[in-house]
C-alpha cells in the first residue's frame, strides 16, 4: 500500500495559502460586525488597534529576520525601522499627548533619515535586495498596500466624493469609516508582504539573494 505524502501537492498548497489569505482579509474586518454604540467609539478604536498591531508585528518580523540575513541584515533592520515609523504615524495622536508640546513627527523624521543613510551606505546590498524583491510575489502586496493607502483611502475617504455620490443621503460617518477600513486592509497586506520576505530567508539563509 503506497504511503501518503505528509505534505499536500504544490497546487493544493497554493490554493490553501490563497484561501488563508482571503480568510484573513475578511477576518480583519470584524470590527464592522460590532454592535453600534454611539456613546462609545468602539469600532474606530478597534480598527486603530488592529492597524497598530499589524504594523508592530510586521516590524517585529523584520527585526527577527535581520540576524539571519547575513550581509543584508542592515537592509532588513532599516525596513523594520520604516515600519516603526509608519506605526508611529498611525498612533501619532496618542504620542502627541505623551510628548506634548513636541509632535510625533520629531520621532518619524529621524527614523526615516537614519534609514535613508543606512540604505545609502549599503547601496550594493540594497540594490541586490530590490532585485530580489522585484521577483518576489510579496511585492504585489506592497504595491497593493500603497495603492490602498495613498489612492483608494484618499478617494473613498473624501467628503467631496461621498457628497457628490450620495447627495442628500450623505452621512458624515461614511468617509472616516471607509478610510479606516482601507488603511486596515493595507496594513494586512504589509504583514503578508513581510511574511513573504522573511520566512524563506529564515529557512534558507541569505543564499536566496544569489539565486537567479
Amino acid at each position: 500500500m503506497p504511503k501518503l505524502s505528509p505534505n499536500p501537492p504544490s497546487w493544493l498548497r497554493t490554493i490553501l495559502i490563497a484561501l488563508a489569505m482571503g480568510l484573513g482579509a475578511v477576518l480583519i474586518l470584524f470590527p464592522a460586525w460590532l454592535p453600534d454604540k454611539k456613546s462609545v467609539p468602539l469600532e474606530d478604536s478597534v480598527v486603530e488597534l488592529l492597524q497598530s498591531a499589524l504594523l508592530a508585528f510586521s516590524a517585529a518580523l523584520m527585526f527577527a529576520t535581520a540576524p539571519h540575513a547575513g550581509p543584508f541584515r542592515a537592509v532588513y533592520r532599516s525596513f523594520g525601522f520604516v515600519t516603526i515609523a509608519a506605526l508611529i504615524a498611525e498612533i501619532g495622536g496618542a504620542i502627541d499627548d505623551v510628548i506634548n508640546p513636541l509632535r510625533h513627527e520629531y520621532l518619524v523624521i529621524p527614523l526615516l533619515v537614519w534609514t535613508g543613510l543606512t540604505l545609502l551606505r549599503r547601496r550594493r546590498e540594497t540594490l541586490h535586495f530590490i532585485g530580489f524583491a522585484s521577483r518576489h510575489p510579496a511585492s504585489g502586496f506592497v504595491l497593493a498596500a500603497l495603492i490602498l493607502n495613498y489612492a483608494f483611502s484618499r478617494l473613498f475617504g473624501s467628503t467631496v466624493f461621498w457628497r457628490a455620490s450620495l447627495g442628500a443621503e450623505y452621512n458624515s460617518d461614511i468617509p472616516p469609516i471607509c478610510r479606516g477600513y482601507l488603511e486596515l486592509l493595507a496594513c494586512y497586506f504589509i504583514l503578508l508582504a513581510t511574511i513573504g520576505y522573511c520566512l524563506p530567508l529564515i529557512r534558507r539563509r541569505y543564499k536566496m539573494f544569489t539565486e537567479p
